[in-house]
């Protein structure tokens, strides 16, 4: 099958949605179908906040135009349009929650400080909102087959959207086959799980400093934590400047609290194997790589019920544990991930061959 894998984002491997493009891409041509991975930056000029959903629209519709006909079309629900549909069949494959996270901005508009120019932006952005979200129904009901990030989504549009229900499907999300190489010696060459040694735990938290990542929890669970326990120690890493205008300048001059504010794929490894523990705080999720990230590299992680947990857990049932952590983080054997079907369940091969399974039609479904 010929396939475009459409992803908004630039073609980046630091960028989640096109990891998740370029590593399908790979597997799927792996399985002998000619499939690319593409995205619609760089925008022209002239594209701001407001009509950028509108240019990537666009420029897809163009590039599928003059590059099709495709047997599939995979894209984000918003770029579903009508026209985009004469270019080949398709697939809506989330690797957010869309409408979720529309009404997750707009609830925090509003939540800001009441001023005039506050409230004209919030105003402005769900007048936007509501076009978008438009967009994204219309996406879904044109869509051949609508494939959720992982059961927790699935299970929400089930509930939400039951009359789709025949042609909702089900993806993971994992690691590159070369990272994965990379946390496994990680995690070989952690000694053990955190115990109260006296020198206190070192947490790590990984992800953009946005509100449905949790950051209010965490900032909370760190102000508890700090004057509870003395020798514990926090890395956010990949927040970006907007951590360090956000949390009180003592806990940066302690040196408790450190920001890396980005960090390539290579400088990973090292992040996570300097770290004992991780903290996962998402309030709505796509996946949470970070999840496999640092699960992978044998640390337990304290998380929040969002994203891939739930997915995560049947194979993590020691490392994978409830945000807050308790006073005392004790010490536990990591899983044999190897042999409990984790690494066959969580692997681009086997994404692939469920992929195209669906792409194919399930037992009494409809080919594409």
């Amino acid at each position: 099958m010929r396939i475009l894998l459409v992803s908004h984002p630039a073609l980046v491997a630091e960028l989640g949605a096109s990891q998740v493009a370029l590593s399908l891409a790979a597997a799927l041509r792996a399985r002998g179908h000619d499939a690319r991975a593409w995205s619609p930056e760089p925008l022209p000029a002239g594209s701001r906040w407001w009509n950028l959903w509108l240019r990537q629209r666009q420029a897809i519709e163009r590039f599928a135009a003059a590059e099709g006909p495709f047997d599939v079309i995979d894209t984000p629900a918003i770029s579903a349009s009508r026209k985009l549909a004469h270019s080949g069949s398709i697939v809506v494959r989330s690797v957010q929650p869309e409408l979720r996270y529309l009404f997750r901005g707009i609830r925090d508009d509003f939540s800001r400080h009441p001023s005039p120019r506050a409230v004209a932006h919030a105003v402005a952005h769900t007048a936007l909102g509501s076009a978008q979200g438009g967009a994204i129904l219309a996406g879904w009901r044109r869509a051949r087959l609508i494939l959720c990030l992982g059961s927790a989504e699935l299970a929400w549009m089930r509930r939400r959207f039951p009359r789709w229900a025949p042609k909702l499907g089900l993806y993971f999300n994992t690691l590159p086959a070369e990272e994965r190489v990379a946390l496994a010696d990680v995690r070989r060459g952690r000694r053990s799980a955190p115990a109260d040694t006296g020198r206190g735990v070192s947490f790590l938290w990984m992800g953009r400093w946005t509100p449905h990542k949790g950051t209010r929890r965490l900032r909370e669970f760190v102000r508890e934590r700090l004057a509870a326990r003395p020798c514990d120690s926090f890395t956010l890493a990949g927040c970006g400047p907007a951590a360090e205008r956000e949390l009180p300048a003592e806990w940066l001059r302690s040196g408790r609290v450190r920001l890396v504010p980005a960090y390539t794929r290579a400088q990973l490894p090292p992040l996570l194997a300097a770290h004992q523990a991780g903290l996962f705080t998402s309030e709505v999720e796509g996946w949470g790589l970070n999840l496999n990230e640092m699960l992978e590299s044998g640390m337990p992680v304290f998380a929040t019920e969002a994203g891939g947990m739930s997915d995560l857990k049947r194979y993590f049932p020691s490392s994978l544990r409830p945000f807050p952590p308790p006073a005392e983080v004790d010490a536990r054997p990591p899983e044999d991930i190897e042999a409990n079907g984790y690494i066959a369940t969580f692997s681009w091969p086997g994404i692939a061959r469920s992929y195209e399974r669906q792409l194919l039609g399930r037992e009494g479904g409809e080919r594409l």
